[in-house]
């Protein structure tokens, strides 16, 4: 039996320390830098948001925190996590992963294909708690019940017998809600709960892992490439780009002054009702290749604020820049003076 090391309460540390975690794969197009040194903290009751486009490195660092990395072509090249103050990656890889099954949980964002087709929504929410809790079939169907309900599914006593082909996008979603929290965890992480999910179906789901989070005093992690989209959840902000975090604030300080052209260029991105008929703002360019990123700062390539040394030099670690404000770029201190 694996013993729980997180069995007593963790003092006032934050539940989760991610600190300076680097993630490559080795592939036959050369190594792929996906995480490059990426640093944060969860605190129980609050919600960061990890913001980024595709291949930023958001779902890796996720995946790298639950143990779910497939090794190879992926490696953990560096850094820490910690959970309550205990170093996940010296734990041998069962235990770690069986930890995480118990205090960190994580909502994939395909729910159709993370739900497996053949067996009914109420076996797949009981089995972990079979497995790990020793239930039995009809106290697990039980507690399924019990999940549902929390997630606001309808009906849940006869659509626990359903199959995920049954439910709609946003039902879909809220069983996904529904497993994850069946083992109480202490930190959920969300990978893009949103997507494919019209915008009021998007703000309900928002809306319910706000109430549930409250009423668990959780610590909250959600992914996504929108900023629209947390604005109203999230207590802090951090912004990916090429596996880096280059810019880090609160979500009412980002909003009002972006210390990070990438930051200001995805808030220009979000659709705004104050600009009917216009056009949409998008981001020149596309993402460097991970195997190929440019010198200087990743990000100059498609930045109208670059000057020579963005193309020259590497850009400075994310470092304070103002209160509450940490940034990865040669001018941020302007960019927040402004």
């Amino acid at each position: 039996m694996i013993m729980d090391p997180f069995d007593e309460p963790g003092g006032d540390r934050p539940l989760l320390e991610v600190d300076q975690l680097a993630v490559e794969f080795r592939t036959d197009d050369g190594v792929v830098r996906a995480v490059n040194g990426v640093s944060f903290a969860v605190e129980a009751g609050r919600t960061l948001a990890i913001v980024g486009e595709s291949g930023s490195g958001k779902s890796v660092t996720a995946q790298a925190v639950l143990g779910l990395l497939q090794t190879p072509p992926a490696k953990i090249t560096g850094g820490t996590i910690k959970f309550r103050g205990v170093d996940l990656l010296t734990m041998p890889r069962r235990e770690h992963r069986a930890v995480c099954g118990e205090h960190i949980a994580m909502v994939f964002q395909d729910a159709l294909a993370a739900l497996n087709p053949v067996y009914s929504v109420g076996f797949q929410l009981g089995e972990a708690l079979v497995a790990r809790r020793g239930m039995s079939r009809r106290a697990a169907r039980a507690r399924a019940v019990e999940l549902l309900d929390l997630v606001q599914v309808p009906n849940s006593a006869q659509r626990v017998r359903d199959y995920p082909h049954e439910f709609s996008g946003g039902m879909r979603q809220r069983v996904m809600i529904a497993m994850a929290l069946a083992m109480e965890p202490e930190v959920l992480i969300a990978d893009e709960p949103t997507t494919a999910l019209d915008v009021t179906v998007q703000a309900q789901i928002m809306r319910l892992l706000a109430e549930i989070q409250a009423e668990r005093d959780m610590g909250l992690i959600l992914i996504t490439h929108d900023l629209g989209v947390v604005a109203d959840v999230a207590d802090e902000i951090t912004v990916m780009y090429a596996g880096r975090a280059v810019e880090q604030a609160g979500v009412h300080e980002l909003f009002a002054a972006p210390a990070h052209p990438y930051t200001e260029a995805l808030l220009r991105s979000i659709p705004r009702v104050d600009r009917k008929g216009q056009e949409l703002e998008v981001i020149a360019g596309r993402p460097p290749e991970l195997t190929r990123i440019p010198a200087g700062c990743p990000f100059h390539p498609r930045c109208a604020r670059a000057q020579d040394v963005c193309r020259t030099d590497p850009p400075p670690p994310v470092l304070e820049v103002a209160p509450g404000r940490r940034s990865a770029c040669h001018f941020a201190a302007d960019l927040v003076a402004t």
